[in-house]
């Protein structure tokens, strides 16, 4: 129903309205000027005007992101009236990236500086390349673009409401969507095909650094430094990610690259994990029996997809895929102490046990996210980071995640995404 509506609204503003993508595009960089003044004067406003500045700021926050959202409208409508243009796809990033970082800016006494500077560069360096190949945005530089969207809105409320913890929620993402936009850059860099046997070492090497996050994620369990731990667990998640998108842009494809990734995930999301919760039990036998028996179910759930994959419907998974079972504990281990996180990791190898249930694909749920999706998962991480830790944030994604199979069932219009199942760095 929300699809159809979207479209109709798509073809009323391109049809019925004769207005054109790249006047959308200039529309929206209109609008969000006056957006961007109300915010940086809300206080003089609300002074000047009687109202809260507050109020003032909540009305910026809503007519900016509004302004975000049609960068969604512009790109619908360009591909249903045909109105692709080499110059379009130049002109509407560059819109985006000064929409963005204007934005950003506001936040820098809160923001990491690092982060945002080197994720300004690579958007640069990505906006060039796009430009060059002209080519629209990949499946990373879709998802960093949520990323950073979605940390405004927690850098927003931090200052709306006073309370700073929201703040680092929004820094865990700036640095989420700068490894997602160092993984665009990386795939836009290399040739569509293998040109040289060195190139087809790229994926094994990719594999290689997501085994490596997985070893040092089980000594900082080793030495205690749980926190570490879990950033080194996501670090992986990036870099399995990548792997597969490599091996597909190069054409690579080896008995090698499969055996080797199996190996690097059941390292970094089902031993690590595991280390990590026996840490925090202090390596108690019950703690390291449970912990046996999850790297077991993740061993089987690895199994079952060599096995299954060529009769799973395409886009999804039969058993909740091993990368999203450590999100799981790892979510568990942020949230709550032992024994807690223990009981989350046993249901976590429970579920990559339940090959009856089909989880989608991450890489095909992102890109069809509705509003509804985006808003629950939001509410379902700000509760656990206000009133638990920063870190609680991870939660909010991973159980809506959980939850996803209720809805996205394979042949539902939602979920019609084919899954990226290559031999090398796809998602198990």
């Amino acid at each position: 129903m929300t699809q159809k509506l979207f479209t109709r609204f798509v073809r009323w503003i391109g049809y019925d309205l004769g207005i054109s993508p790249n006047q959308i595009t200039l529309g929206r960089l209109f609008f969000f000027v006056p957006g961007w003044f109300m915010w940086v004067y809300m206080h003089e406003l609300g002074e000047w005007s009687g109202v809260w500045w507050q109020a003032i700021g909540l009305a910026a926050i809503l007519l900016v992101t509004t302004v975000i959202a049609f960068d969604i409208v512009d790109g619908a409508l360009a591909r249903e009236t045909g109105q692709v243009s080499s110059e379009g796809k130049v002109l509407d990033p560059l819109v985006d990236k000064f929409i963005t970082y204007s934005s950003l800016v506001l936040f820098w006494p809160a923001i990491s500086k690092t982060a945002l500077i080197i994720l300004f560069s690579l958007d640069i360096a990505s906006t060039f390349l796009r430009g060059v190949q002209v080519q629209g945005a990949n499946e990373f530089g879709k998802k960093k673009a949520v990323c950073q969207n979605i940390s405004k809105i927690f850098f927003s409320i931090a200052v709306l409401t006073g309370f700073a913890k929201l703040n680092t929620v929004g820094n865990l993402l700036i640095w989420a969507a700068l490894i997602l936009a160092a993984i665009s850059v990386g795939i836009r860099i290399l040739p569509a095909k293998a040109k040289s046997p060195l190139y087809q070492l790229i994926p094994h090497l990719i594999t290689l650094c997501n085994l490596l996050c997985g070893i040092l994620a089980i000594a900082c369990a080793i030495k205690g430094d749980i926190r570490a731990g879990v950033l080194y667990i996501f670090a992986a998640m990036g870099f399995d990610l990548s792997d597969g998108a490599a091996a597909r842009r190069l054409g690579v494809e080896s008995d090698f690259g499969k055996h080797f990734d199996t190996v690097a995930d059941l390292i970094s999301f089902g031993l690590a994990p595991a280390a990590l919760v026996a840490s925090t039990a202090g390596w108690s036998p019950a703690a390291l029996i449970g912990g046996v028996l999850y790297l077991m179910a993740t061993g089987l759930r690895l199994y079952d997809y060599g096995r299954s994959k060529d009769i799973t419907p395409p886009g999804f998974f039969r058993g909740l895929p091993s990368p999203a079972s450590a999100w799981l504990v790892t979510a568990g281990i942020a949230c709550l102490p032992y024994p807690g996180n223990f009981i989350i990791m046993l249901s976590a190898g429970l579920l990559m046990c339940s090959f009856n249930i089909n989880w989608q694909h991450f890489s095909s749920i992102l890109p069809t996210l509705s509003i509804p999706e985006i808003g629950i998962s939001i509410i379902l991480g700000i509760i656990p980071a206000v009133f638990i830790s920063p870190l609680g944030f991870l939660a909010g994604p991973i159980l809506l995640y959980l939850l996803s199979p209720y809805w996205r069932k394979p042949g539902n219009r939602s979920s019609d995404l084919n899954g990226l199942n290559s031999s090398n760095g796809s998602i198990q």
